[in-house]
């Protein structure tokens, strides 16, 4: 008899990912597959990419000896995370006021009767890391995700909190900075800012936030002096929403986090001052950190 399992995606802007799961929390190694998403594209071509990638889940699963009982989708917004209704305009258009719930459960690897979950990739990176990560044991922690964009999320008394439509209840991405926004000095644009700033010179040679990254490994002092500015700005920014929430685990997540010890320094001299706050790292499953917040999500849905 088949074992049960769980289907999780993760939808970028050019490829959704999946994985499979066990109902007991392990994530299937070699399971892991992709397709190419168009996030400009049409209806029908968005559609087909999760048609694909859910036909090779689903093959994944099998070929390890299981069936499907559960699909979780890691989705960006505006998006209401409770219908799997989408509200975004700036990029799968296609999909404005399309009931993207309907479609998963119109597959025939899914069906009508296949419990479907929605997240946000930072609740679901918030309640991974509380569930099998850095998270464990704190009542009140933050995640903040620094890539193309800056996300926020955090529990309160050891429960995440969620807007009406189940993205993070503070938005943290589009807070008023300089300017402009916070995004614009602390994402993939902010640090290419800041090593343009620190250079006195735009990018000429049109390096990457991660080949800065290396450089700092590396030793070189524009690039380290860009990192520490950075976490400089965000420092200042998160340490009164982190007295307000009475933060005691802070986390950081995202690719760029993968640099994490070149922005540190800056982070922990204002932090220190932040009395509940007791642990700041990278989480801990810095790459499935979604995926396993969707299969705890699962988890409860189908009541493991």
């Amino acid at each position: 008899m088949n074992k049960k399992s769980f289907l999780l995606l993760d939808v970028g802007g050019t490829f959704v990912k999946s994985v499979v799961a066990t109902l007991e929390g392990e994530l299937l190694p070699n399971t892991e597959t992709s397709a190419p998403i168009d996030s400009d594209g049409t209806r029908e071509e968005i559609e087909n990419s999760f048609a694909t990638v859910v036909a090779k889940g689903r093959t994944m699963a099998e070929d390890n000896g299981y069936v499907l009982a559960g699909v979780g989708i890691a989705f960006p917004g505006p998006f209401d995370y409770n219908t799997g209704v989408s509200y975004m305009t700036h990029k799968f258009a296609a999909l404005e006021k399309v009931s993207v719930k309907d479609f998963f459960h119109s597959l025939a690897e899914i069906g009508k009767d296949m419990p479907v979950v929605f997240m946000h990739d930072v609740t679901a990176a918030v309640l991974g890391e509380m569930n099998f990560g850095a998270a464990q044991g704190y009542k009140n922690a933050a995640v903040v995700t620094l890539g193309t964009g800056l996300g926020f999320a955090h529990t309160a008394n050891g429960e995440i909190q969620y807007s009406e439509m189940g993205d993070p209840s503070i938005s943290l991405y589009d807070r008023p900075y300089r300017d402009g926004v916070l995004e614009d000095y602390a994402s993939k644009r902010g640090f290419l800012r800041s090593y343009a700033e620190v250079r006195g010179e735009a990018n000429p040679e049109e390096l990457t936030v991660a080949m800065i990254g290396g450089m700092c490994g590396e030793g070189d002092k524009e690039a380290l002096q860009s990192f520490l500015n950075v976490g400089d700005i965000l420092a200042t920014e998160l340490k009164p929403l982190l007295e307000e929430l009475n933060i005691e685990c802070l986390l950081f997540g995202g690719q760029i986090s993968r640099s994490f010890a070149y922005f540190e320094p800056a982070l922990r001299p204002l932090f220190e001052s932040v009395p509940t706050l007791k642990h700041i790292s990278t989480m801990q499953n810095l790459s499935t950190a979604a995926p396993l917040g969707l299969l705890s999500k699962l988890r409860e849905k189908v009541g493991c």
